[in-house]
């Protein structure tokens, strides 16, 4: 190929030359885009940044007794400042929409309202309020990952005596329990209010011998999405807990073998559980899903309404529906509700069904910092229909009644007490007709299980607690179908342990 010399002269190559001195000579005297200009010695003249000149006075005509200025000469061209690369002092341009990464600060659970004692059972709960919360006011993000849970480790003892030393002999057991949750929960909120959320709560369990319900080591407590606008309404879909209306205290923690009170692991008879309106309150196994309406009408008065559809753990066909209506006013707290819902085989023709229904309220009281208590009630019903005939099954048809109360006070600084009892009545429909036993006809089978406990704990920095919970437990068992009857009673006496962290 012929060089550019040999081509065009070489005039053209002397002309390039002197240009590019030229351009050269013009870009090292232009000043820094992202400094003031300073004047040079000698010289009065100095320089505004443009972004402090208006537009008006970029535009404003010369006044009348001004002299006109005299034409450029053609040497003193004016040239343009060339745009220079960003530096430290000149950023990129920031991401649309921004995003954070955090710890749930405390804004996220509500500081500002009267929960209960901090460290206490019911600060511990939410109360129905939207938690996680990370309405726009708590952060400048729109965008915003929030990273909670809890690490707890139980070690308990448990006494039992046996009302059937045949079948069932007095055992000791000792246990321990661990589980861990780490919960993410991704948001996004306008400025208006609007935002839409998820979460995840991922479960480890020290036990790590295989679920024989759910065949896995580990398991999902919370998977949800929620959208909405930040304390007026919002909508909830997944697997998650309704709002708590019966509580507990600081004893029968869930997940715990105390919870199941007076249960001998020999004997096949198992003592009522606490029905505490909680029959669709629970997250759901087996393949069903919750779908929620949340209203918060005031700072005080909000409502739920939660149904329950799918396939349950038995592998039968569930719908249910779940209201309920929470008035806080801080240091005065009533939640009451009711729950309806029916199940059924998937297979076309089947005759069995069941249906549960109940109802129950609580009271509870917060005296802050001091001392806080609360009652509890509730009644649920179980309708079952046979499976081959479709005739109601009286002896599957049950009524379970179950009340309480709790009491939790600060002794001194990080130190709380906590007493608590329930009592839970059962019996089936099915009465005894028996003429050997005329005394009885009209009966039924019935069950009762009275579930008391005492806690002590200590926490520091209110995110680490200890806590001691010594328990008593009665369960009987009157039995009046049999001929003869075989009534019998055991108890359980036990301790635990639990050191817990919480972020």
């Amino acid at each position: 190929m012929k060089s550019l010399r040999k081509v065009h002269g070489s005039g053209l190559g002397y002309s390039l030359l002197l240009v590019a001195l030229s351009v050269g000579k013009v870009a090292v005297a232009q000043p820094d885009a992202d400094s003031k200009a300073t004047p040079a010695p000698g010289s009065t003249e100095t320089s505004t940044p443009a972004a402090q000149t208006s537009d008006s006075e970029a535009t404003a005509p010369a006044k009348a007794d001004e002299k006109k200025p005299e034409p450029s000469k053609p040497e003193a061209a004016k040239t343009e400042p060339m745009p220079l690369p960003p530096t430290d002092a000149t950023p990129a341009v920031e991401p649309s929409v921004p995003l954070t990464v955090e710890i749930l600060p405390a804004s996220g659970y509500f500081p500002d309202r009267n929960r209960g004692l901090v460290g206490g059972s019911l600060w511990l709960t939410m109360h129905g309020l939207q938690f996680p919360y990370m309405a726009p006011p708590t952060s400048k993000s729109a965008v915003r990952i929030a990273i909670s849970g809890s690490v707890w480790d139980d070690t308990s003892v448990a006494r039992f005596t046996s009302g059937q030393p045949a079948s069932g002999k007095a055992l000791s057991r000792w246990t321990n329990q661990g589980r861990a949750v780490l919960r993410t929960t991704p948001s996004y909120s306008t400025k208006e209010g609007w935002f839409v959320q998820g979460q995840v709560e991922l479960v480890a369990n020290s036990n790590q011998i295989l679920d024989t319900n759910t065949n896995n080591m580990g398991g999902v407590d919370d998977l949800f999405v929620r959208a909405g606008l930040w304390n007026v309404f919002d909508i909830t879909a997944g697997r998650y807990q309704g709002w708590e209306v019966y509580h507990y205290g600081m004893g029968l923690d869930l997940n715990t073998f105390e919870r199941q009170g007076a249960s001998n692991p020999n004997l096949a008879t198992k003592p009522p559980q606490i029905y505490g309106l909680d029959t669709y309150w629970d997250r759901p196994n087996g393949g069903a899903g919750n779908y929620a309406a949340h209203v918060y009408f005031t700072d005080y008065l909000r409502v739920e309404v939660l149904g329950q559809i799918g396939t349950n753990i038995s592998g039968n066909n569930t719908r249910g529906v779940r209201p309920i209506a929470i008035l806080d006013l801080g240091y005065l707290k009533v939640k009451g509700g009711w729950e309806y819902g029916i199940s059924h085989p998937q297979s076309d023709g089947a005759l069995g069904r069941t249906r549960n229904n109940g109802f129950g309220g609580s009271v509870q009281f917060v005296l802050d910092p001091y001392i806080e208590g609360g009652i509890n009630g509730a009644i649920g019903y179980l309708d079952s229909w046979s499976a081959s005939t479709g005739a109601p099954n009286l002896a599957g048809s049950t009524t379970t009644k179950s009340y309480g109360a709790f009491l939790n006070g600060r002794v001194y600084g990080p130190v709380i007490v906590g007493l608590g009892a329930n009592q839970t009545h059962y019996e089936n429909l099915l009465t005894n007709q028996n003429p050997i036993s005329p005394q009885l006809n009209g009966q039924s089978d019935w069950e009762s299980h009275l579930q008391t406990f005492a806690a002590v704990q200590y926490s520091f920095w209110d995110k680490m607690f200890v806590k001691f919970v010594g328990s008593y437990a009665r369960f009987h068992y009157e039995d009046i179908l049999q001929v003869p009857a075989h009534p019998f009673t055991n108890k359980e006496y036990g301790g635990r342990l639990r050191m817990m962290y919480l972020f």
